[in-house]
C-alpha cells in the first residue's frame, strides 16, 4: 500500500541533497541580514540551540472543489497553499525546502524569495527536480523540487512559497504540524465550503504543544484555524516510534458532499471505504487459471490440508520477490497474479493477490485483506481516512479458524503472525460485503529465546556446550539477519552466538537445525572454550557465568535522544547456565538472587549450588516495547542494575 509522504520526510532528502544543490545559483542570491532577521533566529536559537537555521512561520491554507475522478464519478478535490518564512540561526547555515509531489498531489506552483536590502526579492531560476524513490521501492512515481541557497550571516531571510493541488480529496489524509526545522509558529487554516462534509479528526492535541483553534463560520462554510507555537525540529533517531502515535496532527475524511443539489457520499462509513478499495481491487484483471498447474504441482502429494496450504504460502515466500511500487493508481491497485507470477516480484498487494487465488484454485476460502502495520495507530471503525491502511495481507478461513497470511514474511510458518501486524485490525474483501478481523497478539513466550550452557571450570579455562534456541519472531529476526548478511560471513555469525558474544571464547564442531524448515524452531550448538574469565589468587578462582550481551549499552537512549524508542517486538529470554567444579571445591561468594523490573518488563535471576555444580537462571521479558522521554530515567535505571548484576563474580576455593 502506498503512503502519502508527510512534511518531515522531505528532510530525508533534503540533507543529502542540500551540499550539491544550494550553491548552485549562488551568484545570481543577493542577501543581507536585517534586525527582523535577528529578532528571528534569536527567537528559535532558544528553541534548539544546535539547529542551523529554522522557520519563523509556517501556514498552509487549504480549499476545495470538486472534479471528475476514476470512471468519471465525481470527486472532491483539495488545494493546499503555503507560505514559509525561514531565517539563519547561524553563519554560514545552508536553508532550503523541499516540496515531495506524485500523481495524486500535483505541485501547481514553487517560489523562492530571499531578503535583500528592504525586501523579499524573487529568485527567477526553476526549482530542482529529483526522485525520491528510496531503494526500497522499485517503482515510484514520488519526486521533490527544491529551492535553497548559503545564508553567509545569522539573521538572512528566505520565503518559500507554493501551492499543491490533490486530484482526489481521498489522497489529502493528514497534516501532521512539525517540520524537520524548528519552527516558532505552525498555522493550518481548513476552509470547507458549506456543501462539503469534512471531518477533522484531531490527534494528540496535548497541553504540551499549545495549538490553538479557532472556528469561524458564514454563509459560504466553516473556517478552521489551527495555530501551534514553539515546535521543535522532528529529529531522525534509530528506533524511534512511528510519529502518529506521539505528535500532533489533524486527519481529514470527506464523509460527503454535493455538486446541483445531488448529495454523494466520500467515506461517510466504512462500508463506503470497502467500496472504494474494492473498485480498485477488481481493477486487477486476474486470470487465475493460468496458475492451476503449478497449484496442482505443489499441492500433488500431500495428504493433508495443512501441507497443501503450507505448500502454497512457502512457495511464495521462497519464489516471489518483495518490490514495492508506489506509480500512481499501482500504489493501491493489485498486480495481477500472472504478472507477479511471470516477474517472480510483487509489493505487498501483489504477493497478496497471488498467495490469495492460489489459495483458492487449491480449493480454500482465502480473501485479499487491508491491514494497516503498527506504524499507524488508528481504530478503522472510527477513522476512515486512508492513513489508516499501508499494507495488504491474504486471510484464510479454514476449519474454524482464521489464518493471517503475509506473503512479505520471507520466513514466517504458518499460524504465526509477525510482531507488526499484531494486534491490528483487517478489512476483508467478501464481494460486495466485508468483515473486519483482529489478528491476534502473540503472547510474548511465544517470542522465546533460550540459552542452555553446561559448562566446566578447568585451571584457569571454562570449557563445555552451548546450546541456543529461537522461537517466532526471534527465530524471524534470526532468519532477517542470517540471510542478509553475505554467505562467506554466515558461518562466523552462528559461531559468535555459541560464543555467546564472549571476544574470550572459542565455538568448535557447530551444528544447527534445518534452517529452510519454518515449522520448527532454530537451533544452533557447539563446544566452546573461554579463556581469560577465570582469576585465581591464592586457591580462591574468581569468575563470572552471566554472558549477558555486552551490547546491552545499545539499549540505553543518548542524552540528547528526543523521540520516544521502539523495540518493535516482545520476547522472553531465559537463559540457564551450569558450571560444574573441580573435585573437592567448595563455593566461597556467589550473588544474591537478582530482580528487577520496568513498567511490564523484567530481569530474574539467582544462582543455586547443587554438590559440586552452579546453576545460574534468567529470564528477562520484554512486554512494554515502547519508552517515552519522560521514561527513559527509569529506563536507564532498570538496564544499568541488570549491567550491574551482570558484572557480578563468583568465588570459588579450589583444592
Amino acid at each position: 500500500m502506498r503512503p502519502l509522504r508527510n512534511t518531515a520526510y522531505r528532510y530525508i532528502f533534503f540533507f543529502l541533497l542540500i551540499f550539491s544543490l544550494a550553491g548552485s545559483h549562488s551568484k545570481a542570491q543577493q542577501q543581507t541580514s536585517d534586525e527582523e532577521g535577528g529578532t528571528q533566529a534569536a527567537l528559535l536559537k532558544k528553541l534548539a540551540k544546535k539547529a542551523k537555521y529554522g522557520a519563523n512561520s509556517i501556514q498552509t491554507t487549504v480549499s476545495f472543489g470538486t472534479a471528475k475522478g476514476i470512471n468519471g464519478q465525481p470527486v472532491v478535490t483539495a488545494f493546499e497553499d503555503g507560505v514559509v518564512d525561514m531565517v539563519a540561526i547561524e553563519d554560514n547555515a545552508f536553508m532550503g525546502y523541499m516540496l515531495p509531489y506524485n500523481q495524486f498531489v500535483k505541485l501547481a506552483d514553487y517560489n523562492f524569495f530571499i531578503w535583500y536590502k528592504s525586501g523579499f526579492k524573487s529568485q527567477k531560476y526553476p526549482a530542482e527536480r529529483v526522485s525520491l524513490t528510496d531503494e526500497n521501492i522499485f517503482l515510484d512515481d514520488s519526486y521533490g523540487e527544491f529551492y535553497g541557497f548559503k545564508a553567509s550571516e545569522m539573521g538572512q531571510r528566505c520565503k518559500f512559497t507554493y501551492k499543491y493541488q490533490y486530484t482526489d480529496a481521498k489522497y489529502f489524509t493528514r497534516k501532521f504540524f512539525h517540520e524537520g526545522i524548528p519552527v516558532k509558529q505552525k498555522t493550518i487554516i481548513i476552509k470547507v465550503p458549506s456543501w462539503l462534509e469534512l471531518e477533522i479528526q484531531e490527534e494528540n492535541f496535548t497541553n504540551t504543544y499549545h495549538i490553538k483553534k479557532t472556528v469561524q463560520k458564514d454563509k459560504d462554510g466553516t473556517t478552521y484555524t489551527y495555530t501551534a507555537e514553539n515546535l521543535p525540529a522532528v529529529t531522525q533517531e534509530p528506533a524511534s516510534l512511528s510519529r502518529p502515535y506521539y505528535l500532533p496532527h489533524l486527519i481529514f475524511t470527506v464523509r460527503s458532499f454535493s455538486i446541483n443539489q445531488k448529495k454523494y457520499n466520500g467515506f461517510k462509513t466504512l462500508a463506503d471505504m470497502y467500496g472504494w478499495y474494492d473498485l480498485l481491487y477488481k481493477k486487477a484483471e486476474n486470470k487465475p487459471a493460468e496458475l492451476q498447474p503449478l497449484v496442482d504441482k505443489l499441492i500433488a502429494g500431500k495428504t493433508s490440508d495443512e501441507e497443501k496450504i503450507k505448500a502454497i504460502y512457502y512457495w511464495v515466500q521462497d519464489n516471489i520477490r518483495y518490490l514495492a511500487f508506489e506509480e500512481g493508481y499501482s500504489g493501491f491497485v493489485p498486480q495481477t497474479v500472472q504478472l507477479v507470477y511471470k516477474n517472480k516480484y510483487g509489493d505487498c498487494k501483489g504477493m497478496a493477490n497471488l498467495v490469495t487465488e492460489m489459495l483458492k484454485l487449491a480449493g480454500y476460502d482465502a480473501h485479499f485483506a487491508w491491514i494497516g502495520t503498527r506504524d499507524i495507530p488508528y481504530d478503522r471503525t472510527t477513522v476512515q481516512s486512508m492513513c489508516v491502511d499501508n499494507h495488504a495481507i491474504c486471510v484464510l478461513y479454514f476449519n474454524g479458524k482464521t489464518y493471517f497470511i503475509d506473503g512479505t514474511e520471507k520466513y514466517q510458518s504458518l499460524g504465526m503472525n509477525a510482531y507488526r501486524i499484531t494486534g491490528k485490525q483487517v478489512l476483508v474483501e467478501n464481494g460486495d460485503n466485508f468483515k473486519v478481523e483482529t489478528v491476534p497478539v502473540a503472547p510474548p513466550e511465544q517470542n522465546q529465546a533460550t540459552t542452555t550452557a553446561k559448562l566446566t571450570l578447568d585451571d584457569d579455562k571454562i570449557t563445555g556446550h552451548v546450546t541456543l534456541t529461537f522461537n517466532g519472531d526471534s527465530r524471524n529476526l534470526f532468519h532477517y539477519i542470517y540471510n542478509n548478511i553475505p554467505a562467506d560471513k554466515r558461518k562466523d555469525f552462528t559461531k559468535g552466538l555459541v560464543e555467546l558474544a564472549n571476544k574470550n571464547a572459542e565455538a568448535m564442531h557447530i551444528k544447527t537445525s534445518d534452517f529452510a524448515n519454518r515449522d520448527i524452531p532454530i537451533t544452533i550448538e557447539g563446544d566452546v572454550e573461554i579463556s581469560n574469565q577465570v582469576t585465581l589468587v591464592d586457591n580462591v578462582s574468581y569468575t563470572g557465568i552471566d554472558f549477558f550481551p555486552g551490547t546491552l549499552t545499545d539499549f540505553i537512549p543518548g542524552k540528547d535522544r528526543q523521540n520516544p524508542i521502539d523495540f518493535d517486538g516482545t520476547f522472553v529470554d531465559n537463559s540457564q547456565v551450569t558450571l560444574s567444579l573441580p573435585a573437592g571445591s567448595k563455593v566461597d561468594a556467589m550473588p544474591k538472587p537478582f530482580q528487577s523490573a520496568f513498567k511490564n518488563n523484567s530481569l530474574n535471576a539467582s544462582y543455586a549450588v547443587n554438590g559440586n555444580t552452579i546453576l545460574l537462571t534468567k529470564k528477562m521479558q520484554l512486554v512494554s516495547p515502547v519508552i517515552y522521554p519522560s521514561e527513559f530515567a527509569g529506563w536507564n535505571d532498570f538496564i544499568n542494575k541488570i549491567r550491574e548484576f551482570n558484572r557480578s563474580n563468583i568465588s570459588i576455593h579450589v583444592q
